[in-house]
């Protein structure tokens, strides 16, 4: 949000912003496997930015988390178009300014991401207490939807799985679901419809017993060390405007919305605490 009186700056000049791109819809950053359903295109944005309110948006596309947060680590970037914990997650040690200036809503016009506890369709487990005692395949500190949304909701409950796996995506999970590996597995609500895992799975073998609180899909984030608030608000304003019914037919959606609050509580471990 912006300060009290803040205004966009004026658009008599080029505004350079250079973005990294990470999402799960983006044809450039998705899996080949699944161009067919992550098909979303920058292309038309950068040029509507450009031609009508002289914004010169330089995406660098990532199809690797790891490289694109690497990149970040090292402030190669004006900001970021990605799930937001993945910036978030290096502001205590990077001291990175971040604000998000709006969030891009999924094909389906979807603004939110939730983590989803599953088991398969013919398990004997019903209800997120039965997790006790049995294993769990779950996702790593640079996940908040698959790692620290789900570890707060089985201390909150005081559940104990007798074994934890920890795996970097969805697919090493499911997999290990589906081979019978483990009992429990937790995913990204998205993974069963646009990820690797459409391949040799279907979303009626499993069933979910338990979602996690929500967050943020994906975001447009700024670092304000080298944005001015004046051209966050520029830009904020610029994507608003060219959404809803002007969204550009390659974003696959009506595009941009403000930006939901979110505040992050990262999982923090008693021995790490």
């Amino acid at each position: 949000m912006p300060s009290a009186n803040a205004q966009p700056s004026a658009q008599d000049s080029v505004l350079k912003i250079s973005l990294a791109v990470n999402e799960a819809y983006c044809l450039k950053t998705a899996c080949s496997c699944i161009a067919d359903l992550s098909a979303r295109e920058y292309d038309q944005l950068v040029e509507v930015l450009l031609t009508k309110y002289n914004i010169d948006l330089q995406l660098t596309y990532y199809i690797e988390e790891y490289e694109m947060v690497d990149s970040l680590r090292a402030k190669a970037f004006d900001g970021v178009i990605c799930k937001p914990w993945l910036a978030f997650m290096l502001v205590p040690e990077y001291k990175i300014d971040y604000k998000r200036v709006a969030d891009l809503l999924d094909p389906s016009n979807n603004q939110w991401l939730t983590g989803h506890f599953i088991v398969k369709v013919e398990s004997e487990i019903k209800s997120m207490e039965e997790i006790t005692g049995k294993s769990l395949a779950i996702g790593q500190p640079d996940s908040y939807e698959k790692y620290h949304l789900p570890m707060a909701m089985l201390k909150e409950g005081k559940i104990t799985p007798k074994e934890f796996l920890f795996k970097a995506s969805c697919l090493e999970t499911l997999n290990m679901l589906h081979e019978n590996e483990v009992e429990v597995a937790v995913i990204s609500d998205y993974s069963l419809t646009a990820s690797c895992a459409v391949d040799f799975i279907t979303p009626n073998e499993f069933r979910s017993i338990g979602v996690t609180a929500q967050m943020p899909l994906c975001s447009v984030i700024l670092d304000m060390a080298k944005v001015s608030e004046a051209d966050a608000l520029r830009l904020q304003k610029a994507l608003l405007e060219i959404s809803g019914d002007s969204a550009p037919a390659g974003l696959l959606s009506r595009g941009f919305v403000a930006p939901a609050s979110w505040i992050p509580v990262p999982y923090v471990t008693a021995e790490t605490k």
